[in-house]
């Protein structure tokens, strides 16, 4: 399997295997920063933990100490559970898809 770089907010980059998770990025790093992550940033994009990545790119791991990624992550799996319990109550509703209110 061929080889990504991964390039880091300071500037480093890292070379890992094609379809590391940041879950392995962040245990390469740290094990203390693997326990404390609690999602990434990807070429952008917000990304799980134990999603592959398959290609280079630029990637910051989150914690709960970065407050606008947690909070929007927190959010975003409340804005989950509370659909799920709206359609234990209701079932014939229809939940839409949408940006967290």
């Amino acid at each position: 399997m061929a080889d990504i770089s991964l390039t880091f907010p300071d500037g480093n980059s890292r070379a890992y295997p094609a379809g590391v998770t940041p879950a392995d990025v962040a245990a390469s790093i740290s094990g203390s920063l693997a326990k404390k992550a609690i999602s990434a940033t990807v070429a952008g994009r917000h990304w799980d933990l134990q999603w592959p990545i398959e290609a280079d790119a630029d990637i910051a791991i989150h914690t709960l100490k970065d407050p606008d990624q947690a909070l929007e992550l927190i959010r975003h799996d409340l804005a989950h559970i509370m659909a799920r319990a709206v359609q234990e109550l209701w079932p014939d509703v229809q939940v839409t898809i949408g940006p967290v209110i």
